[in-house]
């Protein structure tokens, strides 16, 4: 397939896409039947990506009929004391002996060249 030809399929596709109002799922109507904001189906990206509420809808004919939400997960709750891991070593150290590991490694293979 030609390059022009290659082009001109996608130009097509994206003007049918762009005009073709069945593909888009969002529609106004549906928040004044439900009497709801868009984000209480769509997530914080934006049509026309559902949330769990929205995926409910879509699925169960266009009607939240027996909807029932999922528990919320609570959160773990954070530390209250600090405790040590046993590992004591600052990035230096370990930046350094690595260093000269590497170093070492090298003048072996040099002296082992000669």
């Amino acid at each position: 397939m030609s390059q022009t030809r290659l082009n001109q399929t996608f130009l097509l596709l994206a003007v049918v896409l762009l005009f073709n109002t069945s593909i888009i799922s969002a529609r106004p109507e549906y928040s004044v039947k439900e009497s709801r904001n868009c984000p209480y189906c769509h997530s914080r990206e934006g049509p026309p990506q559902l949330n769990e509420i929205g995926a409910y809808y879509a699925t169960h004919n266009h009607s939240l009929e027996g909807y029932v939400p999922s528990p919320k997960v609570t959160a773990t709750p954070e530390p209250t004391e600090e405790v040590e891991i046993g590992v004591h070593m600052n990035t230096w150290d370990v930046g350094l002996r690595a260093l000269a590991t590497i170093l070492l490694i090298l003048l072996v293979v040099y002296i082992i060249r000669l």
